[in-house]
């Protein structure tokens, strides 16, 4: 204690309040404050969480492959070339190492050409990917998998876009259970992410249980 004060500041405050749930459980820690501060406390988290979309229809596959540009900045220019993208869930997590080509053989058709450029045109109509879009790119895939699984196991289905955008916003939000972290930030570690992992194992309708 320093000049009346049990914890000097948050992250004090915050290891207590982790001792006390832990020790004693919520039914009792909940008894030290006022029930109405409790209720609106909850309030307040739940509005400032993004909650899981709808349930809706899922048209991207479990993985697939299709044309993306992708920026490769440099000291002297930067570089954009379409690549082919490997995607897992939605996620892109990898790319064909040289640059996608027009080629085509005679088996693949008379208009394999036109298809090919048809890609290509597809891949300069979407947002360029930059090389950073591909960090951590699996773990995220393994996130959205197990949010798919949860899903499912509640009888529904899921918009795979929507989804996606939940769990970006979701990864890039502070949380006290990740000391003030990002989830994004604690995938960087495999503690971390099996600590996200656990986090998402306990979501239920866009909130921790």
């Amino acid at each position: 204690m320093d000049h009346g004060k049990l914890c000097l500041d948050k992250a004090e405050r915050l290891t207590l309040l982790a001792g006390l749930l832990e020790n004693f459980g919520l039914d009792e820690v909940v008894k030290l404050g006022r029930l109405q501060d409790w209720q609106e406390a909850i309030a307040a988290r739940a509005s400032a969480s993004p909650e899981l979309p709808a349930p809706g229809p899922r048209p991207t596959p479990a993985s697939h492959w299709n044309c993306r540009v992708i920026e490769f900045p440099s000291d002297e220019e930067t570089w954009f070339a379409i690549h082919e993208v490997y995607y897992e869930y939605g996620v892109p997590v990898a790319y064909s190492k040289s640059p996608a080509e027009a080629g085509w053989t005679d088996d693949d058709g008379p208009e394999a050409g036109l298809n090919r450029l048809d890609k290509f045109s597809e891949a300069l109509k979407k947002p360029v990917l930059k090389c950073a879009d591909f960090e951590n790119a699996r773990a995220k895939a393994t996130l959205l998998n197990k949010l798919c699984q949860m899903i499912d196991q509640s009888g529904g289905e899921v918009d795979m876009t929507a989804l996606s955008a939940w769990l970006n916003a979701w990864l890039n939000e502070p949380l006290p259970e990740l000391n003030g972290a990002t989830p994004a930030q604690a995938m960087y570690s495999e503690d971390g992410l099996r600590q996200v992992e656990t986090l998402l194992e306990r979501m239920r309708g866009g909130r921790c249980a």
